[in-house]
């Protein structure tokens, strides 16, 4: 095997596992808490779009497209378009929205955390 299979098998093994979620109970969708789903992983095109967008001093812009970037539906399908950023980024409450970021960014860490203390 060659390095670079091992990275990309490390990534591949990563999104192999599924995908993860978690509830956003101030999100109500037909009276019930919006799930939001997410792959475990993210790749460096990703993360270099929203590095640049702090590197511009535009921290809840970055924000903004993180949920765009990572959040899906049930079947994998983006939950939200491009074209609704100036609508999140005008009508959303910006401390929920940090927090689901950092839930969906932090989960893979927690999840780990919880299955090395069990």
């Amino acid at each position: 095997m060659s390095a670079l299979e091992a990275v990309t098998g490390h990534y591949r093994n990563q999104l192999a596992g599924g995908l993860q979620s978690i509830d956003v109970p101030e999100w109500q969708v037909d009276g019930k808490p919006l799930v939001i789903w997410f792959k475990p992983a993210t790749n460096p095109k990703t993360q270099e779009i929203l590095s640049k967008l702090f590197s511009e001093k535009k921290p809840i812009e970055a924000t903004v497209q993180a949920l765009i970037i990572r959040a899906l539906n049930e079947d994998g399908t983006p939950m939200f378009k491009s074209v609704n950023k100036t609508e999140l980024m005008n009508h959303c409450d910006v401390d929920v929205l940090i927090r689901v970021v950092g839930e969906i960014n932090n989960f893979q860490a927690v999840d780990q955390d919880i299955a090395e203390k069990n």
